[in-house]
């Protein structure tokens, strides 16, 4: 009667310690699926997004598409920078979307106004392409 439950004992751990293992070891036999674990590999999330700075990438496809200047490209940071407070704090209104829409619409038309302000002729024309078409693609969509 002691040996079967010594021998039950010893499969018992056996099969115990295997499922252990594979599981919960160090990755060799099997995969880790404790909760945390990217944060003890010092691994970065995979949900977490990187900040983008919206008035530094505008200046930067303006530059790219318009060819600005570097006074040109300072001054749309300095537009978008003033006017990024607003358009977050709209965004955060307990309104309807369609008041949000127009009340975003009209810092825009600000936005591009005081943009169009800085450009050459040139300039100015090929930005309003870019807005009318920018504008088609959003009524598609």
């Amino acid at each position: 009667m002691k040996t079967n439950y010594l021998f039950f004992a010893i499969v018992f751990f056996a099969f115990c310690s295997t499922d252990t293992f594979a599981q919960y070891g160090n990755n060799i036999n099997g995969v880790d699926r404790s909760i945390g674990s990217s944060v003890r590999e010092n691994r970065p999330s995979k949900n977490k997004q990187e900040k983008v700075d919206y008035a530094e990438t505008a200046a930067q496809y303006l530059k790219k598409e318009l060819n600005l200047d570097g006074l040109q490209e300072a001054a749309v940071k300095s537009i978008m920078n003033d006017n990024k407070g607003s358009l977050e704090e709209i965004s955060k209104m307990d309104i309807s979307y369609e008041e949000k829409r127009d009340k975003m619409q009209l810092i825009n038309d600000k936005i591009n106004r005081d943009i169009i302000k800085i450009l050459s002729k040139e300039q100015a024309e090929k930005y309003n392409k870019m807005k009318e078409e920018r504008e088609k693609k959003a009524l598609r969509s």
